[in-house]
């Protein structure tokens, strides 16, 4: 199902997106998976152990969640800061999500502001914007925050940040994200959530997870 602009932003007026999935394909040519293992092989140089226990892991995401279970602030820190090397090398190649660059206009047009919450770290997501030129339209970007992943949601942390940032009620706020983990951190905020199913298999899971609405393209 498409999303429809005029059902899903009325009577809102504020516009929150996940980065990775909604507005483009982080990782289209610097894979996911790529990116874990070079931070696996980073760890062995002074986490052996642990990285022992994530040769399989294929999210970087995942194995920075890891390193702060396990590590120091400061070590944690340093797989972060690899993380968000990789992260702006990937948004070289990202691909843009059809029609979400003509959504974010429609909800400009109408006068929604938008931000991006996303786990992945503000820097590249800002290149992105630049690079694709819808900086202009993007009120606030609230990526991790450097060296705490436990604030990454699920946690509810970034949404808050965001609606805080532009001054916006939870009621007032809609929430487009394609992972389970957005879905929970957007119940948890109080924000209406759309899951975008991007991939087979999605919408049924998006749905049981709790997302209002299911949409597969916009």
């Amino acid at each position: 199902m498409k999303l429809d602009p005029q059902t899903a932003l009325a009577g809102k007026s504020l516009l929150l997106l996940d980065f990775d999935g909604p507005v483009c394909s982080v990782f289209a040519g610097y894979p996911a998976p790529q990116i874990a293992a070079e931070l696996v092989v980073e760890l062995r140089t002074f986490a052996p152990q642990l990285a022992d226990t994530l040769g399989s892991e294929r999210d970087p995401m995942e194995v920075l969640r890891a390193a702060a279970g396990s590590l120091s602030r400061a070590e944690v820190e340093r797989v972060d800061e690899q993380l968000t090397q990789a992260e702006l090398a990937a948004v070289e190649s990202a691909e843009p999500t059809a029609g979400m660059a003509d959504l974010i206009a429609t909800a400009r047009r109408v006068g929604l502001a938008v931000a991006v919450v996303s786990n992945n770290s503000a820097g590249p997501i800002a290149k992105y914007l630049k690079r694709h030129g819808l900086d202009g339209d993007i009120g606030a970007v609230i990526g991790r925050p450097f060296g705490r992943p436990e604030r990454m949601k699920p946690d509810p942390y970034l949404l808050h940040e965001a609606l805080s940032a532009i001054k916006v009620g939870a009621s007032d706020a809609v929430f487009i994200g394609d992972s389970l983990t957005d879905v929970e951190a957007g119940t948890s905020a109080g924000v209406m959530t759309v899951g975008f199913a991007n991939k087979p298999g999605k919408a049924l899971r998006l749905r049981e997870a709790g997302a209002e609405v299911v949409v597969d393209s916009f």
